[in-house]
């Protein structure tokens, strides 16, 4: 996909008008989270594989509600490129926010478990909690906006 196009993907997106569709490269997504009152800034790190899209949902600050189906307030796919990936996540409001993400490979639009349950695709959460049995917590991921937004930095778990 050309720059260009991508740019103007992003743009409709986050709901900005085209014309505010950054034209090049790897500040894409950066530029258009500046142009974003209160937005979250994702880097998400350890990408090995660029086939397939990185997977971004926001929840909001109920607990119960964390990484459940259909409970999310957003959810942002970018394609995946090997090393690290940026995308921007639009809040409503500055807030108490959490964010799940995942690789997904294969492009199926779903984060595949094997037989166990166990995630079989790359995926992370906002504050890279550690390795424990069964799904983080919230308390373990939650982080507020400001105003004027936040940067989040996760580093996929393979």
């Amino acid at each position: 996909m050309r720059f260009a196009t991508r740019g103007l993907l992003l743009a409709l997106v986050l709901g900005l008008p085209a014309s505010a569709a950054p034209a090049s490269g790897a500040n894409q997504q950066a530029a258009a989270c500046g142009e974003q009152a209160a937005a979250i800034r994702v880097i998400v790190k350890n990408v090995r594989k660029d086939k397939g899209t990185i997977t971004a949902d926001l929840h909001g600050d109920k607990p119960e509600e964390f990484l459940k189906k259909k409970k999310k307030l957003l959810r942002v796919r970018v394609p995946a490129r090997i090393g690290s990936v940026e995308m921007c996540l639009p809040v409503p409001a500055p807030g108490v926010f959490a964010i799940g993400i995942y690789h997904d490979v294969n492009g199926n639009k779903k984060f595949d478990k094997n037989f166990l349950g166990l995630p079989a695709e790359p995926y992370g959460v906002s504050n890279n909690p550690g390795l424990r049995l069964g799904a983080p917590k919230h308390e373990e991921a939650r982080f507020t906006v400001g105003p004027d937004g936040t940067t989040v930095e996760i580093t996929l778990r393979q």
